[in-house]
């Protein structure tokens, strides 16, 4: 039982995460979304807000490119590892266009006070699906 208890544990997060979807579909402020946007309400120069642009940097495509291919590079030259390779790079190049898919998808605007200008949808977040698959793999 045990040994499978991962698969429970997936279903169970992909099931959250369409339910998650669905409700934001239904284009209604969700309670979670305005608890967070009141906790983490920011000043301009202030630490909070220099902190949330570095967090936002940190998941920007050149960043994200850079770090994927020191990681190729590293499984290729260090470790001889050509599976593991390949599988992150299929990874990382199927989680981006997995995300984008469905911010394609659902549509959701992103916040009117946001702390930087980005153009697309907001949801999901490009920065837990990175942070996703970067932990899968």
């Amino acid at each position: 039982m045990i040994k499978y208890f991962w698969i429970d544990l997936v279903l169970l997060c992909v099931l959250l995460f369409l339910f998650l979807m669905h409700e934001v579909q239904r284009e209604e402020a969700l309670g979670f979304d305005t608890y967070i946007t009141e906790l983490f309400s920011v000043g301009e120069n202030t630490f909070s807000l220099t902190f949330f642009k570095s967090i936002t940097y940190l998941g920007k495509s050149k960043f994200i490119g850079f770090g994927s291919i020191l990681c190729v590079l590293y499984l290729w030259i260090m470790k001889k590892d050509y599976w593991n390779m390949a599988v992150f790079s299929i990874g990382i190049a199927g989680g981006d266009v997995l995300n984008g898919w469905i911010k394609n998808h659902v549509k959701r605007v992103r916040p009117e006070n946001h702390l930087m200008e980005n153009a697309g949808f907001s949801f999901p977040s490009g920065h837990a699906m990175w942070a996703l698959f970067s932990s899968v793999l």
